[in-house]
């Protein structure tokens, strides 16, 4: 007999976005931009794992830590979120990764993009998306 799922429940936990299950990475240099996204997911109950270079993510992405979703802005010191994102999707290419600018220069989505990232978010972008894009990647049916 298979378990049964509580479906009330599951979309509950989906949609008021609690998801205290997960571990998400994001690779921020900026400490005020850190501290916005830090206090958004607050609510969430998510854990957040933080560094400041997309070497540092490219170095949890590829050990045995879990990782739900990666979360990188793409002007960074050591490592970019390009590099990163590309190096990322290799080692784990069912990750989700989300990345951010405040640069909207031609062609930085669609750079981002074909490294590998699924969806790029231009700041200032308010909470909801963020949320909302999250969570269209980590529950898809």
């Amino acid at each position: 007999m298979e378990p049964t799922i509580d479906i009330a429940a599951y979309n509950k936990k989906i949609f008021a976005y609690e998801w205290d299950s997960l571990v998400f990475l994001i690779a921020e240099d900026v400490d005020v931009n850190f501290l916005l996204l830090r206090d958004v997911m607050k609510k969430t109950g998510v854990q957040l794992l933080h560094v400041i270079n997309g070497q540092e993510a490219v170095d949890i992405i590829g050990s045995d830590q879990q990782v739900d979703i990666f979360l990188t802005d793409i002007q960074m010191p050591v490592m970019d979120g390009f590099t990163a994102t590309r190096q990322a999707h290799l080692l784990r290419p069912d990750l989700p990764i989300i990345a951010y600018t405040a640069y909207t220069y031609e062609g930085v989505t669609e750079k981002i993009l074909i490294a590998g990232a699924k969806e790029c978010l231009i700041k200032p972008f308010d909470n909801r998306t963020l949320l909302n894009s999250i969570r269209k990647y980590l529950f898809r049916s």
